[in-house]
């Protein structure tokens, strides 16, 4: 009978923590959800201030697909808990997952943290953070949405900017392609 009583109390523990589990990762698809329809409603436009630098890097793949790499680095202000989504709007949300940092984590201690001239990986500071994707389309656009709180974890900001990109029509080569400047929105 003690044993019954005792399998039984370890079988409510597992399925309630279970189920909490199952209710915080709910909650993370929500948000993430909510933040794709944040950036479709922006309908990109840019933030006059950006406090940290980004560029978007594309290599052309041998299938005609070309594989994107936004790095955001060199903040110019202390920025925690970031989070940041990449959506193409051109491609259906229903069928895809955007590339994104801090919002589908498993781990809710995982937490990226940027600051001026400073890094740390193992405390979860960064030198950078990078969203990449595959697009098959020649020409696209990238609209991001970065969130992060002040240092006193209290205040959050939130900016949003483009990442725009168009293959050369006599480009034929693969390889790596530079199309901004360090967050000055210059497609070379």
């Amino acid at each position: 009978m003690r044993k019954v009583v005792i399998v039984c109390a370890f079988l409510l523990f597992i399925l309630t923590g279970c189920n909490k589990l199952s209710k915080e990762k709910e909650e993370r698809v929500k948000t993430y959800e909510n933040y794709i329809n944040t950036v479709v409603n922006n309908k990109g436009i840019e933030s006059n201030y950006i406090p940290f630098e980004y560029k978007m890097n594309v290599i052309k793949q041998k299938d005609k697909s070309y594989r994107y790499e936004i790095e955001i680095s060199n903040s110019h202000v202390a920025m925690y808990d970031i989070e940041a989504i990449a959506v193409d709007q051109h491609v259906d949300m229903n069928e895809n997952v955007f590339p994104c940092v801090g919002i589908l984590e498993e781990d809710d201690s995982v937490q990226y943290n940027m600051i001026p001239y400073q890094s740390r990986g193992e405390k979860n500071f960064v030198k950078s953070i990078s969203l990449d994707a595959v697009s098959k389309e020649e020409q696209f656009t990238i609209n991001v949405m970065v969130t992060w709180k002040d240092s006193s974890l209290q205040n959050q900001s939130r900016v949003f900017f483009n990442c725009n990109y168009a293959q050369d029509k006599n480009d034929t080569a693969n390889g790596l392609k530079e199309t901004s400047n360090e967050g000055k929105n210059n497609i070379e």
